[in-house]
């Protein structure tokens, strides 16, 4: 099995030994982890912020 993976930038800043720790034991279990080069921003900080309009072309993006 082949998995794309999406570590959020939250995530990565946070808790950046949970995104370690998937990948661990998805390949541990067999898994194959891809991260997309084409993955960006999903906008999430911007939205919770108020920048809604600004936001839109990054969720287009994702």
């Amino acid at each position: 099995m082949r998995v794309a993976l999406f570590v959020t930038c939250v995530n990565d800043a946070l808790f950046p030994d949970t995104g370690r720790a998937v990948v661990a034991l998805l390949e541990r279990l067999g898994v194959v982890v891809d991260f997309p080069v084409a993955q960006t921003c999903c906008g999430q900080p911007q939205f919770n912020t108020g920048y809604r309009r600004g936001t839109e072309p990054l969720v287009r993006r994702m």
